[in-house]
């Protein structure tokens, strides 16, 4: 078969064919899920709105929670005052900003008023009220729902008037022991006509009411024409079915419905399906119109793709008589000026030059191996250098230069470790390197102190390689490389908790704050370039790099120091519980 007929057929069973089957089921599962989409959505706004409702009302209930502990009022009302000069000053000073505040702390509130149980001398003021005027408001049962740790919420509507919501709670002594009086908050019907906006304006068309438990509407916004059948019908679905919503009327109208449990109300919220039919509807159209433009899309398509083939056919046959007899025969062939011109081409130069290369292939490889073996004889083995520092150390010492003895053993010691193949070790053998180190630099600098606090059980743990002789290496370059006087280097190693602590600290010159702060930024940023020890030297982000990735993310390194102060390095390698694996165990 051509390429150009598998092509085709290609694109027809694996993109045509595929395509409308898929279109056609995903349309079929369409009106189902968006149905359902559209009614989980519609339910999450109503939820959301009846939460900010929720919201608002416990915001005024813990209105209450002022008046309960203002210790002026409820010393007034348990009638601690006798002289009225004293209760006058109370009252200014501490009970009047706090029935105040009730209005600026929250904008919804309407009014607030105190109902005295026994108390009549400030019943004067608005913020009071007789005790006996309560009786008109509360019923016995209600009062009786008045507990110490929850209040009433009472709503009515009055013919021609807005509804009106009034929170009542009984305010007790400090002990709860007795009962000193009533307190009403009453809210601003705002409260609600904010709801309602809230929910029209997702859906502007839509029919709100708030009813009880019995049916009644309390509150509604009618913006859809609802039958009064129908309406009944959707009232007592939602207040006997379980779910909160559902569709009704031929599936044209969707109910959502949630609860406002401080109220003892539902909210009904019902809206028209019209706006997501004529989606589906448009969705069809644009259907439709995408399989015509794809079946004339095809047949420009296979206009396009024989053109293009041909020239690929030709050349592939040119391939086929291509070998070792006739390698340099070049394609003779339209080349163009596309990609298969370009191709056409460099496959004429490409043969022109296989003889060329296969000649050449032979040479190459000699001279290779001849590098290889050059390279090989130009190597210096470890051993030697080994055994030449403990030739040195050994007439060091038959001489009595014991200084010299000793500086070849650090070295030998120092390139020992430099050279091992391994990539960790223990923290036991990175500190014998450091000392190694040390050791060095304190014949040239006879003033050089060195520190050390170990913990015997810590230094059995592994870790990467050079992770200690970087940090020592920057105090001596940085801290005391140009310092006078004792020059002091010490280590500290310390168990924290499910971490270890490595700190490095000298006397040296220490680091000004700009200079500190970007080192700290660069070495949280983990800038795994950042060197601050000699040149040629392990930085220190390299340093905190591989920390982190030997230990965990949470190992890093701080840095600690002051310009002229001297400087700190701690290392936090976070291990977890403390293990550690001999060098002999890992073979």
């Amino acid at each position: 078969m051509r390429i150009s007929t598998k092509m085709v057929v290609g694109y027809i069973f694996l993109i045509v064919l595929p395509f409308l089957i898929f279109s056609a089921f995903v349309y079929n599962q369409l009106y189902g899920r968006l149905i359902t989409q559209y009614q989980l959505t519609n339910q999450q706004n109503i939820e959301q709105q009846g939460a900010n409702l929720e919201a608002s009302l416990s915001k005024i209930e813990s209105l209450y929670s002022i008046y309960q502990n203002n210790t002026a009022l409820l010393d007034f009302l348990r009638g601690d005052y006798v002289y009225d000069r004293d209760l006058i000053y109370s009252y200014l000073k501490e009970i009047s900003p706090a029935f105040a505040f009730a209005s600026l702390g929250e904008p919804m509130v309407e009014q607030l008023v105190v109902y005295p149980k026994t108390q009549k001398r400030l019943l004067s003021f608005p913020e009071f009220a007789d005790y006996s005027e309560i009786g008109s408001k509360l019923s016995s049962e209600e009062k009786r729902k008045l507990l110490p740790a929850k209040g009433l919420w009472k709503k009515s509507i009055d013919a021609g008037s807005e509804p009106s919501l009034v929170y009542y709670h009984k305010l007790y002594s400090e002990t709860y022991t007795s009962e000193l009086g009533i307190v009403e908050i009453k809210v601003k019907s705002t409260l609600l006509e904010e709801f309602m906006k809230a929910l029209s304006a997702i859906h502007p068309q839509n029919t709100i009411l708030l009813m009880d438990s019995e049916g009644t509407v309390f509150s509604s916004s009618r913006e859809t024409v609802i039958r009064s059948g129908l309406l009944a019908r959707i009232k007592s679905s939602v207040l006997s079915r379980e779910d909160n919503t559902f569709l009704v009327d031929g599936e044209r109208l969707m109910v959502n419905s949630v609860q406002v449990p401080r109220l003892g109300l539902t909210v009904v919220e019902v809206n028209k399906q019209d706006a997501l039919f004529q989606f589906l509807w448009t969705k069809l159209w644009l259907a439709g119109a995408g399989v015509i433009l794809l079946g004339l899309l095809s047949v420009l398509y296979y206009v396009l793709l024989s053109s293009l083939t041909k020239r690929i056919l030709l050349l592939s046959r040119h391939m086929r008589k291509v070998g070792l007899d006739d390698i340099g025969t070049p394609y003779a062939g339209r080349l163009g000026k596309d990609e298969i011109g370009f191709l056409i081409s460099n496959y004429n130069a490409m043969i022109g030059r296989i003889d060329e290369l296969v000649n050449h292939v032979q040479k190459v490889e000699l001279l290779k191996k001849d590098a290889d073996f050059k390279m090989l004889q130009a190597q210096i083995q470890p051993h030697f250098l080994y055994n030449t520092l403990e030739t040195m150390r050994m007439l060091a010492r038959s001489n009595k230069d014991y200084t010299v003895a000793e500086m070849a053993y650090s070295l030998g010691n120092l390139l020992r470790y430099s050279l091992s193949q391994s990539d960790d070790t223990t923290l036991q053998e990175e500190l014998e390197h450091v000392k190694a180190y040390i050791a060095i630099h304190q014949i040239r600098m006879r003033d050089l102190l060195f520190e050390l606090e170990t913990d015997e059980e810590l230094l059995k743990v592994r870790c990467p390689r050079f992770i200690l002789q970087p940090l020592v290496e920057n105090s001596m370059i940085h801290g005391l490389s140009n310092m006078r006087g004792t020059k002091k280097i010490a280590i500290h190693f310390k168990r924290a908790q499910d971490a270890i602590e490595i700190h490095v600290t000298d006397n040296g010159a220490g680091i000004p704050e700009p200079k500190l702060s970007n080192l700290r930024l660069r070495l949280h940023g983990g800038i795994a370039d950042l060197a601050l020890s000699s040149g040629t030297g392990i930085g220190l982000g390299n340093v905190t790099e591989r920390v982190k990735a030997y230990f965990g993310k949470e190992s890093k390194m701080l840095v600690a120091s002051g310009d002229g102060q001297g400087t700190t390095f701690t290392l936090i390698l976070q291990t977890g519980e403390i293990k550690h694996v001999e060098a002999d165990d890992r073979g």
